[in-house]
């Protein structure tokens, strides 16, 4: 189906989701991507998504909803040398054969340490189900083609994956377990469309569109940690932390709220954290961010995806 109908803009609609979706783009790269800035600055240019990998390499992503053109191919050399980047990543909804040569050919004669992805995103539909994206790459660097490969053999995490392969201490994985059996009961309780992901190194629950709603992270920040993706800060949009007895953080770059669960904790109660987060899900498409979305006593509603006075 047309990417236009699931993402009407590019830089309003297209860009957030991929910011709060890096995982489903990092698995076809092979690439586990965290995001730094979206609209990263290069002169008097804005680059789409700026992100490091695990590794801490400056990861630099160009997003075109229709076929690609030189216009972007001149972009995207501009923000690679402008942020220095290790890789660029071109996604688009059609690369060109003459774009796929000329990043298959940048990939054999730049310098070493600096490789080029072209990336084709699809907007998919099974029967009534919500369009989904699927990313197919065309062009990847050399030194990645063996390392796709193999994480295409591996792409399904397990809790023995995590001890195993990641090792995450017994200890994490345990409250890993009894927050996911939590969320899970609760979203079965309320009737919620919400689907369990397993990453790498983090459980997700992601609603229909493959959006993350709850996050269990086991390994990025080496300490349990429970977060949800909210429109904004808690404390401008009028939301009251339910877990005083936590640790809590807010990540304004993914916007999300968390809280650490250290070892010995007990598992809090998390309705009240659904109470206070399934009204700010969109019933379709990216989740928009936004402050002030309760103030002064006067709710406002989740409408199509768009906040609305109430």
């Amino acid at each position: 189906m047309p990417l236009r109908a699931v993402w009407p803009n590019e830089a309003s609609d297209f860009t957030p989701w991929l910011a709060d979706n890096l995982d489903v783009l990092g698995q076809a790269v092979g690439l586990a991507l965290v995001l730094k800035q979206r609209e990263y600055p290069v002169g008097r240019y804005s680059l789409d998504l700026l992100l490091e990998d695990a590794e801490g390499r400056v990861v630099a992503v160009e997003n075109q909803l229709d076929q690609t053109d030189h216009s972007h191919l001149g972009q995207l050399l501009t923000y690679c040398a402008g942020v220095q980047a290790q890789y660029v990543i071109w996604v688009a909804h059609s690369i060109t054969d003459e774009h796929a040569a000329a990043l298959a050919w940048l990939n054999e004669n730049t310098i070493e340490g600096v490789g080029f992805f072209g990336v084709q995103v699809e907007a998919l539909r099974i029967g009534d189900s919500s369009p989904a994206p699927n990313f197919n790459v065309i062009v990847r660097p050399n030194d990645q083609i063996k390392a796709a490969r193999q994480a295409r053999i591996r792409a399904d995490w397990t809790w023995g994956g995590y001890a195993e392969e990641l090792r995450i201490p017994p200890e994490r994985i345990e409250i890993g377990r009894l927050l996911v059996e939590t969320v899970a009961e609760a979203v079965e309780e309320r009737g919620l469309a919400w689907q369990k992901v397993m990453n790498k190194g983090y459980i997700a629950f992601q609603r229909p569109g493959s959006y993350n709603v709850l996050i269990i992270d086991l390994w990025y920040k080496r300490v349990p940690r429970l977060a949800a993706k909210v429109p904004g800060a808690p404390s401008e949009i009028g939301l009251t932390n339910p877990f005083p007895q936590l640790e809590e953080s807010w990540d304004s770059d993914n916007r999300e709220w968390g809280w650490t669960v250290a070892p010995g904790t007990a598992i809090p109660d998390l309705n009240p954290l659904l109470d206070l987060i399934q009204p700010l899900q969109p019933a379709s498409g990216p989740m928009q961010a936004r402050a002030g979305l309760i103030a002064d006593g006067h709710d406002k509603l989740v409408v199509g995806g768009q906040l609305s006075p109430g």
